[in-house]
């Protein structure tokens, strides 16, 4: 059984095979706009964290390139390790050009002129310390190590010689990679470099290659499009420039046009997670009171991932997988339990953890119950009543007085002429619900519960 979702596949012949957000209207509307847009251009597509920003990104690159655009496409995380971002980008773009520029002589003799003036800029741009802190690192590339070090020797004799070499070496850059775009007609073609992971790059890192792209790059015909978590970013530029930087009005003047990824319909995501995992195959093969186990599964998870990423849920649906790895088809599942537990160990470990001992009680678990399982339609309400049967059962073993006490509460709800008619509803499900479990004699197996959920701790699910 899988235990892992895999990377969506982008087929070229057909984009939106895997598009499980329903955002492929989204997608050709983005297309259109950066086909018609003006360059020179930085586009951003901002997201939180497991926002499915990649995936996005992926299926646009894939969308222009169908539209005959030429597009290149490069990771920032995987490339952090360089020492300015502009080697990294001029590495992908030289990639990412050769199958452009076969064939066409006059524009490759310009990206190799562009590739020079840009070595330049890169050895004028390396640190002193640099040579020092990097031996070993960079005698793949001698002529750099080489030229830093004439670099640093003659710091002192000639900075302001350098300063002009530098600037004449930018106009030179900037001069040969717009004829590498110009066409016959005299006009910009316009290529789009999207730039994935930004805002997991490391401050430094991130900071130059805004700059970069704002300073060095801003060349007619080049777009520009950047994956990022705005509030991320900003907490890197504050981490570099201060706490009361105004980091937000700074990221301003290096993107052009922001756009917010559109909301997604987390139950559709949900339902296409649980078939990749197959826990659809594992639900169908139980019977009798466990056959609704899928249904709870997904209402629950619907109401709680109001709180959560795309990413965050899926990490979750993977525990809960492994969980299912534990419980025979004949045992009882207990989803909506499962779920609720699994979200308050990871964002209120001091509640669960007291929890999880057998002599306290549930009251402190049940004060954040309205807040992991939020929303008043029907399934949210159901889950909300059968988790807090779920507390108040499991805790009849050890904590009887506290157990006893929450059950009179809620007959008193009942039987009051004072509550309201929903009110008395939500107490009799509740009752209801406690009693059906610890009818024999039975109790919610607690003690098994948490032990299935602490055994993952032994995982890494990151």
């Amino acid at each position: 059984m899988k235990l892992k979702n895999k990377a969506l596949d982008i087929p070229s012949d057909n984009i939106f095979q895997n598009d499980k957000l329903s955002r492929s209207d989204s997608v050709k509307n983005i297309t259109l706009l950066l086909r018609n847009v003006s360059s020179p251009l930085v586009f951003s597509v901002n997201g939180p964290w497991g926002a499915g920003k990649t995936t996005y990104l992926r299926m646009l690159h894939e969308s222009l390139i169908v539209s005959e655009s030429k597009s290149i496409y490069f990771s920032a995380w995987e490339t952090d390790f360089a020492v300015d971002p502009l080697l990294a980008f001029l590495g992908e773009m030289n990639v990412g050009l050769s199958k452009f520029l076969t064939g066409n002589l006059k524009k490759s003799k310009a990206w190799k002129k562009a590739k020079e003036a840009g070595a330049h800029i890169l050895r004028r741009s390396i640190p002193v310390g640099v040579k020092v802190a990097t031996v070993g690192l960079i005698d793949a590339d001698k002529l750099i190590e080489d030229e830093a070090a004439k670099f640093t020797e003659s710091l002192s004799k000639d900075i302001i010689g350098s300063y002009s070499k530098n600037k004449e070496a930018i106009v030179e850059f900037k001069k040969n990679v717009a004829e590498v775009l110009r066409k016959e007609d005299g006009t910009s073609e316009k290529i789009y470099i999207f730039v994935d992971e930004l805002d997991r790059c490391r401050p430094t890192y991130a900071i130059e290659l805004l700059e970069r792209i704002k300073h060095l790059l801003d060349v007619e015909g080049l777009v520009f499009v950047l994956a990022l978590d705005k509030s991320q970013l900003a907490h890197s530029v504050k981490a570099v420039y201060g706490a009361d930087f105004d980091a937000l009005g700074y990221l301003k003047r290096f993107i052009d046009v922001e756009f917010s990824l559109p909301t997604t319909d987390v139950k559709i995501f949900i339902n296409y997670l649980i078939s990749n995992f197959e826990l659809d195959k594992y639900f169908a093969g139980r019977r009798g009171d466990t056959s609704y186990d899928q249904d709870n599964l997904v209402n629950t998870l619907v109401a709680v991932g109001r709180n959560m990423s795309l990413r965050s849920i899926e990490q979750l649906l993977s525990k809960i997988k492994l969980i299912s790895l534990t419980v025979s088809s004949n045992q009882y599942f207990y989803p909506e339990f499962v779920v609720f537990l699994l979200f308050v160990k990871d964002n209120y470990q001091k509640i669960y953890s007291e929890f999880s001992k057998a002599e306290i009680d549930g009251e402190e678990l049940l004060s954040i119950l309205g807040v992991v399982i939020s929303g008043d339609d029907d399934p949210s309400v159901w889950s909300r009543q059968y988790v807090e049967a779920m507390i108040i059962s499991g805790k009849m073993k050890n904590t009887k007085i506290w157990a006893g006490s929450r059950i009179s509460a809620l007959k008193e709800v009942v039987n009051s002429n004072s509550t309201s008619d929903q009110q008395k509803r939500n107490a009799e499900r509740i009752l209801e619900l406690i009693s059906y479990h610890s009818k024999f004699g039975n109790q919610v197996p607690l003690d098994k519960i948490i032990s299935r959920i602490d055994m993952l701790s032994s995982f890494d699910f990151s």
